[in-house]
């Protein structure tokens, strides 16, 4: 039996996310505010959404277990991340700065006898991004929204 489970994260930025004197470039339209994203995705919709400058970054993880005889025989997990472009309005013009992408780091999963899968160190990282806004804001946190069957 296989299972399977996946996660997309993406970090844009709403207008009540700025406050105070950062919220002065994007009011000035130096920065742009980005759009929510949709509530759901399919195949292609995060680089259609980057290549429209929707969000900051993205992250699409996916995870799967082959079960026999009650135990765990192969895992995997694969996925990546994606960096939108930063646009500049300066007078009549844009200026487009693309994002830089940093390397994929993908550790081996850890699988128990219990037939769980981790990565701690990528499950921290997701958990400590800050998209945006100060402590205690309601924007300053992603929430992924996770689709499948939870491996526990």
């Amino acid at each position: 039996m296989r299972i399977e489970s996946s996660v997309t994260a993406v970090s844009w930025i709403p207008s009540e996310a700025i406050e105070g004197m950062p919220k002065v470039p994007f009011e000035l339209g130096v920065g742009h505010y980005d759009e929510p994203p949709p509530d759901g995705l399919r195949e292609g919709d995060l680089e259609r959404l980057r290549d429209a400058d929707r969000f900051r970054e993205a992250n699409h993880l996916r995870a799967w277990v082959e079960i026999e005889g009650g135990k765990a025989t192969s895992w995997g997990h694969e996925g990546g991340g994606l960096v939108g472009s930063t646009t500049f309005g300066l007078g009549p013009k844009d200026v487009v700065v693309p994002g830089v992408a940093f390397d994929v780091l993908r550790p081996e999963p850890e699988v128990g006898d219990d037939l769980s899968a981790s990565s701690r160190p990528l499950a921290a990282a997701l958990a400590s991004q800050r998209p945006g806004g100060s402590e205690g804001s309601r924007f300053s946190g992603s929430t992924p929204r996770p689709r499948g069957r939870r491996l526990r």
